[in-house]
């Protein structure tokens, strides 16, 4: 869902967002899960694909 503009709160600077970003989870509280920047070959292992899953064209 999408909130329409004249709803957004407004900023002067991207300093601004991202000040009320950090503020929101401190540092040694853990991550969400989800997207966590691992490497393509570690998501595929942790989802168990294997190359031979595919076929070659």
């Amino acid at each position: 869902m999408t909130v329409p503009e004249e709803n957004r709160p407004k900023t002067d600077t991207t300093d601004d967002v991202l000040d009320q970003r950090a503020g929101r989870r401190q540092e040694d509280e853990p991550r969400p899960p989800g997207g966590t920047g691992r490497t393509m070959r570690e998501a595929l292992e942790e989802a168990h694909v294997r190359p031979d899953d595919f076929d070659e064209e």
